[in-house]
């Protein structure tokens, strides 16, 4: 006969033929077959809301026993701490389009208030004045009596007591001259009311002569001049004095 020899297992193939009678053969394990039924599900209990706890409300404040963290600056920069050495000489450093470090000249200077103040009101004031001379010496008469700008360093209080004196002579020109021309205006004012006074011009009710007021009525109820005259030792009369109504002047018949 001849010699047989086994076969390992995982040599063979996994479906082959010597397999197949495992596999027809049927599991013990029993199946379950569920029918469909018309009978209603059961409805699952409604599930109610879990309760919000409520602390109770302490008679008194209770701080809380562990209090805020302070924030703690992060670091700026990747590395070690710096020195305190290294942290000054970092501060007293110069770098390029930066404002000056603190303790040199510079940043006394861009930081200091009274000195940016000082700068900017002298700038106005110099302008000002600057401006007021230039208008005095073209409309002045008496611009060539002001003294020389040489002179404010050699003779300071002599400089400008001729100043003032030249300032004031100014303003005495300017109002002898201001109330010369007023003064001419009013001759000028009587002359146009005796001319229409002379000629019958002022009885003439022109534009605007209905608001404007008599001498009548500018002087009030007064009693004329001629009729307080008496004779010696009689007593005046005085008599009930009896005013017309004077028609009310209309514009365009409202007022």
């Amino acid at each position: 006969m001849p010699s047989t020899t086994s076969i390992p297992r995982f040599l063979l193939p996994q479906r082959g033929a010597i397999w197949r009678t495992r596999l027809s053969t049927p599991s013990s394990t029993a199946l379950t077959i569920r029918h469909a039924s018309k009978a209603p599900k059961p409805k699952a209990p409604a599930k109610q809301p879990p309760k919000q706890f409520v602390l109770e409300k302490p008679t008194k404040f209770v701080p809380p026993s562990h209090g805020a963290r302070l924030r703690k600056e992060a670091p700026r920069y990747p590395g070690p701490q710096l020195s305190e050495e290294e942290a000054a000489a970092q501060k007293a450093k110069k770098y390029p389009n930066m404002m000056p470090p603190d303790g040199t000249f510079m940043h006394w200077f861009v930081n200091n208030r009274a000195i940016h103040l000082y700068i900017t009101l002298g700038t106005l004031f110099g302008l000002a004045g600057t401006v007021w001379v230039t208008n005095f010496k073209r409309n002045s008469p008496f611009a060539d009596m002001l003294p020389a700008w040489s002179q404010l360093f050699v003779h300071p209080i002599a400089f400008f007591r001729t100043f003032m004196e030249v300032v004031k002579m100014n303003s005495d020109y300017v109002t002898a001259e201001t109330m010369e021309r007023r003064k001419r205006k009013v001759e000028d004012v009587a002359k146009r009311a005796a001319y229409r006074k002379a000629h019958g011009l002022d009885k003439d009710e022109s534009f605007g002569g209905w608001t404007a007021k008599t001498d009548e009525q500018l002087l009030g109820p007064g009693m004329p001049v001629g009729d307080a005259e008496s004779v010696e030792g009689e007593m005046p009369q005085s008599e009930p004095v009896v005013r017309e109504k004077r028609p009310l002047k209309k514009w365009f018949g409202i007022w």
